[in-house]
């Protein structure tokens, strides 16, 4: 995997852009601020720069779709993984809770309260 959990947060606030981009081939509305969080992001994961001109169209496109393919695909096992460990979980914690209460009804509670077994 090429991200971490804490890349894949930042990264969420860019999905649209990313689907965008790879299904329907063109990248619009990706300002500086979002390129250089996004630079800064595929710099640390992948430990080296990309070289691109983010005044061409075109480089703009290919750089998103290049952070945005291994984004979407990491982001659903990630996704899938949190569900799978929530789902195991809460089957520990039914397990766990199925002990069976003490059968007491009014009378055997009211002679436990007087002292009057």
């Amino acid at each position: 995997m090429f991200y971490t959990k804490e890349q894949i947060e930042k990264l969420e606030k860019y999905r649209k852009t990313f689907e965008t981009a790879i299904h329907s081939g063109f990248a619009r509305n990706v300002g500086s601020v979002a390129l250089k969080e996004i630079e800064d992001i595929y710099d640390e994961a992948y430990g080296s720069h990309y070289q691109y001109n983010n005044g061409c169209g075109v480089c703009v496109l290919q750089f998103i779709k290049r952070v945005g393919e291994p984004f979407l695909r990491e982001a659903e096992a990630y996704k899938k993984k949190e569900e799978r460990e929530k789902a195991e979980q809460e089957e520990e914690a039914i397990n766990t809770n199925t002990a069976e209460a003490p059968k007491t009804n009014k009378r055997t509670r009211k002679k436990k309260e007087d002292g009057t077994e």
